[in-house]
């Protein structure tokens, strides 16, 4: 796997140099590393380009620049990169030789490098979310169970792609909740760590697809057991990665046939992206969900909820159940949610009523209870009185 080759990649530069070593320690993810030595090994060859080392592999030379030359070279990688990539990925590449620099400690003119990024005139792609009706479509063109069922766990998750690898889904991150819906916990043991939930036609096809892989390919299941595995036995990890995931949904996309317009490089609907607005915009347009919860369900740290608000599993699947319907694809399925909702409705009304009744039973046998005691007490005081002022009375 790529990510796995530049971790590896990482790991044996770390051993060799310690100036390496120090640029790794400022990588607290697999993510984070793989990407970051991958732009860092970019920036290395362009300075062999240059002629400024010898060897991509220099970085104990490269360490040694004083400020003017850090700046000078940045400037001039950063320009290079203007006529050929989106200042968002310039960004994202600059961000590696930056910390390698920080991490060794040295001081060169960070702003006047981030200055010379060239501003992006065209339209940012990717805002759109997927509609309803292409989220059907390209359930609709998936070939296998396991594709169906990373649709729907996309669709009804809003989860990044990188949360299946990192750390890997396995069984023991799934939970069964109420109304045929499961929760997921994604980036567990980690600070970043949330709480998603699958819809109940999200569940059926996550059952649909293990239940192939008990009976096809005599899978016994224990709760390290990859959510989604590879497809082929003989692959060197028995997971997907971001990847493999990203694939699944670019061949259903292909097959749908649903229209995108590209906006440069990119579509207005991204590949993946359009998954996570449309759970964004499900969650925030019902008025009925707490949007601070919202928050949480899609993985965002906002303002000081975002260290202080901690919802339990159950307050959060709470919010999420107000957005079943909204989230369901299928017509059939939005029937039965449609149906669920309304039983829940009813049985809330049911439970109201009776809780009224209660109350006003409880009032009542308060009222008939104070009145006791307003008369224990006029008797006790009619009692404590003078036998003149009681005749008279």
């Amino acid at each position: 796997m790529i990510r796995e080759k530049w971790i590896i990649y990482a790991k044996e530069q770390s051993k060799k140099c310690i100036e390496y070593q120090k640029f790794f320690a400022g990588m607290k993810t697999p993510a984070t590393r793989s990407t970051y030595a991958y732009n860092m090994r970019r920036f290395m060859d362009y300075l062999v380009e240059r002629k400024e080392i010898e060897n991509n592999e220099d970085y104990k030379i490269v360490a040694s620049f004083d400020g003017e030359k850090i700046t000078d070279l940045l400037q001039a990688f950063v320009m290079d990169l203007n006529d050929k990539i989106k200042a968002t990925g310039i960004s994202t590449m600059l961000a590696s030789p930056e910390l390698f620099f920080d991490m060794n400690r040295k001081i060169w003119h960070r702003k006047l490098v981030r200055k010379t990024i060239k501003k992006d005139e065209q339209e940012q792609g990717g805002k759109m979310p997927a509609t309803d009706d292409e989220v059907r479509r390209i359930v609709d063109a998936t070939k296998h169970t396991r594709d169906t069922a990373v649709v729907h766990f996309l669709a009804s998750t809003g989860a990044r792609p990188a949360g299946v690898s990192d750390p890997i889904l396995r069984m023991k991150h799934l939970k069964k909740m109420p109304h045929e819906c499961m929760a997921i916990k994604i980036y567990d043991e980690s600070k970043e760590g949330y709480w998603a939930f699958l819809t109940p036609e999200a569940t059926r096809a996550l059952n649909n697809y293990f239940e192939w892989r008990k009976t096809i390919r005599r899978e016994e299941f224990n709760e390290e057991t990859p959510i989604f595995a590879n497809f082929y036995k003989n692959k060197t990890n028995d997971h997907m990665d971001e990847m493999g995931i990203r694939k699944i949904v670019e061949k259903a996309i292909r097959n749908s046939g649903i229209a995108r317009v590209k906006k440069g490089a990119t579509y207005d609907k991204a590949t993946m992206r359009m998954f996570r607005k449309r759970f964004n915009g499900k969650l925030k347009m019902n008025n009925e969900v707490n949007s601070n919860i919202a928050e949480k369900l899609m993985a965002h740290r906002r303002g000081l909820d975002g260290a202080y608000l901690q919802p339990t599993l159950e307050e959060c699947f709470a919010e999420f159940s107000k957005a079943i319907l909204d989230l369901t694809i299928e017509d059939t399925e939005k029937i039965k949610a449609e149906k669920l909702k309304l039983e829940k409705e009813r049985t809330d009304l049911e439970q109201a009523k009776l809780d009224k009744e209660e109350l006003m039973g409880e009032r009542d046998w308060m009222k008939a209870e104070i009145r006791k005691m307003h008369a224990r007490i006029e008797k006790m005081s009619r009692l404590k009185q003078k036998p003149s002022q009681v005749a008279k009375s």
